[in-house]
């Protein structure tokens, strides 16, 4: 197994981990692929795929922002998806790794991750990697 960074081509198994990790829902392609490229074009944003066998059996983006309230640089995990027949094997800690790795050589101060209530399993993963449960993340569909 490999991690190794997102192209273009890796576009439609993506598309099909993101709609697996947001519990089936189809989402929208064409707005899917044009953020998707859009990211791929932005420094600050890094997409990470896990490879064995030939299939991307895993994806990961970090987006790095430079907020006023830190004085610097902060790096959050936006996405971070094993697909579920190579889930409990090590995969997500690799892509874990490497995404703290980009936030360490991009002089972030803080590496963050938001995830959904309804996710108690990653919130456990994300404990185990030594991350500390402190902040609330409000939302409002708009």
């Amino acid at each position: 197994m490999e991690i190794i960074k997102a192209t273009i081509n890796h576009l439609n198994e993506i598309y099909n981990l993101l709609c697996e990790l947001e519990g089936g829902e189809e989402l929208d392609k064409v707005d899917f692929s044009k953020a998707y490229v859009e990211n791929l074009n932005n420094e600050n944003v890094f997409y990470l795929v896990a490879i064995k066998n030939k299939e991307v059996i895993g994806f990961s983006s970090v987006h790095i922002q430079n907020l006023l309230h830190h004085l610097g640089k902060v790096a959050e995990v936006q996405e971070l998806i094993i697909a579920k027949n190579h889930q409990g094997i090590g995969v997500g800690g690799l892509l874990f790794e490497k995404m703290q790795e980009i936030a360490i050589f991009n002089g972030c101060l803080e590496f963050e991750v938001s995830c959904n209530l309804k996710r108690e399993r990653s919130h456990k993963f994300y404990l185990k990697q030594g991350m500390k449960k402190s902040h609330y993340k409000f939302t409002k569909a708009i």
